[in-house]
């Protein structure tokens, strides 16, 4: 069996795990599958998200879209700041959302800018190492960074910056330089902590000692070290476990989904995660190394450093490794956009796969 086959088994499982993860901790789960509930809608995105697989996988040119990357650039742009003006949010003042809560804009920025930057890059080879091109690169990811960033979503802007340095390490810039890069950029981010959010400055100082704040801030990964210690080796069983069924775990099937898989499965359980994303990792990254195209393999390197990052950060913050970014695990937390964007990568990665082997 080929790595794109193989790849897309592991996205059938993990979608799988993902329907049972959300399925358990929804609240609204006693009153049967309606789409009011959220296994309910998580189900459809599911399904469309695997329509809009197959329509990839088998019909799209996916050269347009290299073609087409100012045109993504400027509709990814536009549609953030239609965010920010339109957009509605929550109770917290985060404003992330389009159409009734329905769309979040800032996830599937994420795969047009990994387009947009993969064909802008794979155009301008002879700039390579060139600091022209790192100040170019920086400016056009600034902007949509930052447009993220005051919504704010502190976590997806990352990602875009996340992806630029993979960008500037695959366009020839030295680790090391790279290294001098990111020094530099978390003295200036430094600078910037009288401009953060309230709660985005507890998250840090929660990161740091967890205690500081148990009732408040520091309660969420409490509660989720609480939850993955009492699973144990083999979890308390599907449906069960106190921290995730009776509520005390927040977020549970979205920031903390992964805790809460842990309750109920235990060590296995988890450890079954994160064996089927990194089998997928690994794959995406092998069939990088075989396209032959250096946007396509740019553009698949991208999407594989998003699932990369975003499955890291996430676990990580669920065991208190990390900040609470709100960045959600690729497949299985609750979230259409979310569970959108993760099926459309791997559905452009196994398309680029396929194009390549046509084209011989």
């Amino acid at each position: 069996m080929t790595k794109r086959n193989w790849l897309l088994l592991v996205a059938i499982a993990l979608t799988i795990c993902g329907l049972f993860a959300v399925y358990s901790v929804d609240p609204l789960r006693d009153e049967g599958f309606s789409l009011a509930s959220f296994h309910g809608r998580q189900t459809l995105w599911a399904a469309v998200g695997w329509l809009l697989f197959w329509l990839i996988a088998r019909r799209v040119e996916v050269s347009r879209f290299f073609e087409w990357k100012w045109a993504l650039y400027i509709l990814m742009i536009l549609a953030l700041v239609a965010v920010l003006l339109f957009g509605e949010g929550d109770e917290a003042g985060v404003r992330r959302w389009l159409f009734s809560k329905s769309v979040q804009p800032s996830e599937f920025a994420k795969l047009a800018f990994s387009f947009f930057l993969a064909a802008y890059l794979a155009e301008r080879e002879e700039e390579f190492g060139y600091w022209s091109l790192f100040l170019k690169t920086l400016f056009l990811t600034g902007i949509p960074a930052f447009l993220i960033y005051l919504e704010p979503d502190l976590g997806t802007a990352l990602v875009l910056v996340v992806i630029w340095f993979v960008g500037l390490l695959l366009s020839g810039f030295s680790a090391r330089r790279i290294l001098g890069i990111i020094a530099l950029l978390v003295a200036l981010f430094s600078l910037s902590w009288p401009f953060l959010k309230d709660y985005q400055k507890a998250r840090l100082l929660v990161f740091i000692n967890p205690q500081r704040d148990p009732l408040g801030s520091g309660y969420n990964v409490i509660q989720s070290l609480i939850a993955i210690g009492a699973g144990g080796f083999l979890g308390k069983g599907f449906l069960a476990g106190s921290q995730s069924q009776l509520r005390f775990l927040p977020a549970a099937y979205t920031d903390f989904i992964f805790a809460s898989w842990c309750e109920q499965f235990g060590f296995v359980g988890g450890f079954l995660i994160i064996v089927l994303l990194s089998i997928m990792l690994y794959l995406v990254f092998s069939i990088a190394r075989s396209v032959p195209e250096l946007e396509g393999k740019f553009a698949v390197v991208f999407l594989g450093s998003i699932l990369l990052f975003q499955s890291t950060v996430n676990i990580a913050m669920n065991l208190g490794w990390a900040p609470v970014t709100g960045i959600p695990l690729p497949f299985v937390s609750y979230g259409g956009s979310s569970l959108m964007m993760s099926l459309l990568s791997i559905a452009f990665i196994y398309r680029i796969a396929a194009r390549s082997i046509e084209s011989g």
